[in-house]
């Protein structure tokens, strides 16, 4: 396993988010951080060790063990604490905590009251409007009348705390607004609690003052009840997409749409394939699946692409299953929670189960009888449902578990993979013990089930996911794919940490 999969499978299951892979240089976002620009650094040695920083967490990252103390990076005029290990003692085991930042200041327990940071939201958001300031599209960003872009931006905590701040760099509230502390860059802001704003909170038990982080970031138990509710109604308004629908008849493959929704005509996004996303209970119920969000699949290309995560969305450890989407859509209940056996009432345990990534992936190996799929929506979701499925012993009641994935060989001038997706099926499978499927070594770079589906019919998708293999084999059979990279092209590359 090579060590750039290694960090990144650690710390997808730690609910970070990862936003850019450069050499020997991973860039995550913590759970429920909002910054635009990631703050997670986590770099690599050429002999494998590791370190580790957030250059917006003054005290530095809970991390736990392996890590430990490593001094400070130096960003600009200030220094941020880093933690240091080796690639040897990272584990991507789902029982190990997720990453948060050391809080700032320390306190002897007391009891506080928590308050629903939605609420917060809506009531922070009124009092900015109240104060003569436009809402702009983008979700959190306001106008104010004399620039035609946003200026001040609003930000809810977990504590139901509300911030707000100018990109100008100065800000004036009326109350119950306060002065709050300066942004990391200088700008003031301005804040709002719970209390000031209205709202009844809830007793919340004594926080203990430890850095040692929760065993669940908050991020992950929340969903976006609206979006959730407005699923849930164009789902049940909704129709069955038609035919020549852009996503049903792309790649020389038609793919039969019965297991989706349009959304309805009077609806926003009318003509839109809505497409629902779960994952698992948060909250540890094993026999229940939460709508966490919803994927568009657009009429056509806007921003350089026809598919979109709705606004709100859950990704991390989200997946579309194939049968059963709308058999868990009306079991629904509370727009949030839906029974498992909902699911796996209408599977076929007779065939395996088979982890993929996208949706139309995912339809072409369900419509060709290959087996059922759950689709992870990315290549950085593959490695968190595989452990679900294992852990939970899902795997148990099929005839067998397959990881999927696409025929991704492109390689960019310095040798390496250009796109994650084989490595990351291959350590899913490694992890698991799961069969690995990967295309033909005769079809075109970037070949999917789909594309199989329309360049040899049903018998090739079957065929594609009966070749699965341990991965110990696929890596033997394959060795144009798992070729290591030269040495020469090694030495001409930039270096980061050595």
């Amino acid at each position: 396993m090579r060590s750039l999969q290694i960090i990144e499978n650690y710390l997808v299951a730690r609910g970070c988010e990862i936003q850019k892979v450069r050499d020997h240089l991973v860039e995550f976002r913590l759970p429920g951080e909002t910054s635009r620009t990631p703050g997670g650094r986590l770099s690599v040695a050429r002999d494998g060790s590791l370190k580790m920083w957030h250059r917006y967490a003054e005290k530095g990252l809970a991390a736990g063990e392996p890590w430990h103390a490593a001094g400070g990076i130096r960003l600009g005029d200030k220094s941020t604490p880093a933690l240091a290990t080796h690639i040897d003692q990272l584990s991507a085991a789902m029982e190990l905590s997720a990453l948060t930042k050391v809080p700032k200041f320390s306190s002897e327990p007391q009891q506080r009251r928590s308050y629903d940071p939605e609420q917060v939201w809506r009531a922070a958001d009124d009092l900015l409007q109240t104060a003569g300031l436009i809402p702009s599209r983008l979700h959190g960003r306001y106008r104010d009348g004399t620039d035609p872009k946003p200026v001040y931006k609003l930000l809810v905590s977990k504590d139901g705390v509300a911030t707000a701040f100018s990109f100008r760099g100065d800000i004036a509230l009326p109350a119950p607004w306060r002065e709050g502390r300066q942004t990391s860059d200088g700008k003031k802001t301005m804040y709002v609690t719970g209390r000031d704003l209205g709202l009844d909170g809830d007793l919340a038990p004594p926080r203990s003052s430890s850095t040692l982080p929760r065993p669940a970031p908050a991020e992950l138990r929340t969903t976006d009840l609206d979006l959730n509710r407005d699923t849930c109604k164009s789902w049940m308004a909704g129709f069955t997409p038609p035919t020549d629908h852009r996503h049903l008849v792309k790649g020389n493959a038609v793919l039969d749409g019965a297991e989706l929704r349009v959304y309805p005509t009077e609806h926003r996004f009318a003509g839109t394939i809505l497409v629902p996303m779960f994952r698992p209970d948060p909250m540890g119920g094993p026999d229940t699946l939460e709508l966490c969000g919803a994927q568009h699949l657009m009429l056509k290309v806007a921003f350089n692409t026809d598919k979109i995560m709705a606004k709100g969305s859950h990704t991390v450890g989200a997946f579309v299953p194939f049968p059963g989407l709308d058999s868990l859509m009306k079991a629904m209940a509370n727009d949030a929670l839906a029974p498992i056996q909902a699911w796996l009432a209408v599977a076929d345990k007779k065939k395996p189960l088979v982890i993929c990534e996208g949706v139309a992936t995912g339809l072409a190996i369900q419509q060709s009888g290959a087996g059922n799929t759950l689709c992870a929506l990315s290549s950085n979701n593959v490695m968190v449902v595989a452990q679900w499925v294992k852990q939970t012993g899902l795997s148990n009641l099929f005839s067998g578990v397959v990881v999927a994935t696409d025929h991704d060989i492109g390689r960019n001038a310095a040798g390496r993979l250009k796109s994650n997706a084989i490595p990351r099926a291959l350590d899913a499978a490694k992890m698991t013990g799961f069969a690995l499927a990967v295309p033909p070594a005769n079809s075109q770079v970037g070949a999917d089930a789909r594309d199989l589906l329309g360049q040899g019919g049903p018998q090739a998708v079957r065929n594609f996911i009966a070749s699965a293999a341990s991965a110990a084999e696929v890596e033997k059979a394959r060795a144009d794919i798992f070729l290591p990279v030269k040495e020469s092209q090694q030495a001409s590359e930039p270096e980061f940490e050595r």
